[in-house]
């Protein structure tokens, strides 16, 4: 029997996460909507959504307005951890919270991929 979309974006998040180092992860829509998450209880995945989208928004803006090309990928470090943000599409984000001293390289490079599955399982999108 063949997997859900839902199943698969489980799995690719469960695989993002075995990478180690990354406290939480989602799919979220260039809207803001919660596609899928992987998130610890003191995280709420809704409103981590919601600024993901607003992140990558306002970079996509600011790269227009400097006609500096695609946003590729956006990071913001932070006291407790970096905010990783790659399109998965056009109308898709893949998000990681990491640890504070996470080898981001390797994050990096692994959501890359990951990204491309997305865009698979999502048709596309």
């Amino acid at each position: 029997m063949a997997k859900t979309k839902k199943e698969e974006l489980d799995d690719v998040l469960t695989t993002l996460m075995q990478v180690g180092q990354i406290k939480a992860c989602g799919i979220v829509s260039k809207e803001g909507l919660l596609i899928n998450s992987r998130t610890p209880p003191d995280v709420d995945a809704r409103i981590f959504s919601a600024l993901c989208s607003t992140i990558m928004g306002a970079a996509e803006a600011a790269s227009g307005q400097m006609t500096t090309g695609a946003v590729s990928q956006i990071s913001v470090k932070t006291e407790k951890g970096t905010i990783i943000l790659i399109p998965a599409g056009q109308k898709a984000i893949l998000t990681a919270l990491t640890e504070t001293e996470a080898q981001l390289g390797l994050i990096f490079f692994e959501m890359e991929s990951i990204a491309q599955e997305v865009i698979q399982i999502m048709g596309g999108m």
